[in-house]
């Protein structure tokens, strides 16, 4: 009759085994939950962002439609932020005035209002916004001028200037702690109005034959 060896429990072994699973386990749950946070985190910030980006194109856009059609247009300086104000007349001559304003808590203004009947808003709220989560503010906003190349490019230059808006997001639960990040807007205007009235003015200012 043939005899079966039967394997003696071995108590040491088995408790050595069971903690290395135990060990091998938590470090592979604590690797997967750090992806997940992280993979969740870019997640939220992609959407944010997007959002963000969306706002400042669409703002820009509008301020430069707002410019090209303006026949007087007046650059100053409130509270370190560039204002802007507007003249245009509609086709019965009626003026227009419009003033582009800015601030950090409620980004581009127009008339002091926010623009496209309050529905171009800064999106400071919205999914992974409230609660603190991310914070976003307008950073900067103006204006630079136009190089000169050339004289004969100096009637274009001076009719063309550069708008740049910052807009700041801050995350405050970011991985690793807290993260801010600036998204730059950047425009170049031409002033088709200022560009004919130099050209009227130095056409007035030329010596007769």
């Amino acid at each position: 009759m043939k005899r079966f060896n039967i394997p003696k429990w071995q108590p040491g072994l088995m408790i050595i085994e069971m903690v290395t699973t135990i060990v091998v386990s938590g470090i592979l749950i604590l690797g997967l939950g750090l992806s997940m946070r992280t993979i969740l985190y870019h997640y939220q910030d992609d959407t944010v962002l997007n959002e963000v980006r969306q706002y400042g194109n669409n703002v820009m856009r509008e301020i430069m439609k707002e410019i090209s059609l303006s026949r007087f247009i007046n650059f100053d300086n409130t509270y370190n932020f560039l204002r802007i104000d507007l003249t245009s007349y509609d086709e019965f001559g009626n003026p227009k005035n419009i003033t582009i304003s800015a601030n950090a808590i409620d980004g581009i203004l127009f008339n002091y209002k926010i623009p496209l009947n309050g529905t171009l808003v800064l999106p400071k709220k919205g999914l992974y916004r409230n609660n603190n989560q991310r914070n976003i503010s307008l950073k900067n906003f103006y204006r630079e001028e136009t190089i000169v190349v050339s004289s004969k490019l100096q009637r274009f230059a001076e009719s063309t200037i550069t708008l740049t808006m910052d807009l700041e997001v801050e995350t405050v639960n970011a991985p690793g702690g807290k993260h801010v990040e600036t998204l730059r807007f950047r425009r170049k205007i031409f002033m088709p109005n200022k560009y004919i009235s130099l050209a009227s003015t130095s056409g007035s200012m030329r010596p007769p034959l």
